[in-house]
């Protein structure tokens, strides 16, 4: 019997170490760059459009532009947690038809922006201009997503800086 409670803990324990909190989707990243935001998420999103990584196939990018707050802000959802995702376009699917090219561009306000985050994403970086020169990026979400989006802004920024 005293096995049994051994192992039940062991199980608890290790359930309550793997739950996926509000930890995960806490603030991973901010630094400010030169450029333009616009510019530099048309970039980063062509960039992890391209990326040939198997990870990242799952992945799907929205680019959304906030002409109210100068912003763009691209989020990475992942195609396996979202509901009512038809199997049919699945990347997880081997006959799914992929749509290449980089997704079609989405205005909108700052006050649809907190609609944004109720589906389960993997990362969300937002490329906010701080003036005319310089944007602010921050990103949130898995640390894994995080950090590859995190070095695909810094390789933009080095191709779009001017010599």
């Amino acid at each position: 019997m005293q096995r049994w409670i051994a192992v039940l803990t062991a199980f608890v324990l290790t359930a309550c170490a793997n739950l996926n909190g509000a930890a995960d989707k806490a603030q991973r990243n901010e630094e400010q760059f030169a450029g333009e935001h616009a510019a530099l998420a048309a970039c980063v999103v062509a960039k992890l459009q391209s990326d040939g990584r198997s990870f990242l196939r799952p992945l799907q990018f929205k680019n959304r532009q906030y002409p109210d707050m100068h912003a763009s802000e691209i989020h990475a959802y992942d195609t396996r947690y979202l509901r009512n995702a038809i199997a049919t376009y699945a990347p997880s699917n081997p006959d799914a038809i992929l749509i290449y090219g980089n997704p079609a561009l989405e205005i909108q306000s700052a006050a649809q922006r907190n609609d944004n985050d109720k589906p389960v994403y993997a990362f969300a970086l937002l490329l906010q201009q701080a003036d005319d020169a310089k944007v602010t990026a921050s990103l949130r979400g898995d640390p894994f997503f995080a950090n590859i989006a995190w070095k695909i802004v810094e390789s933009c920024v080095a191709t779009t800086a001017k010599p």
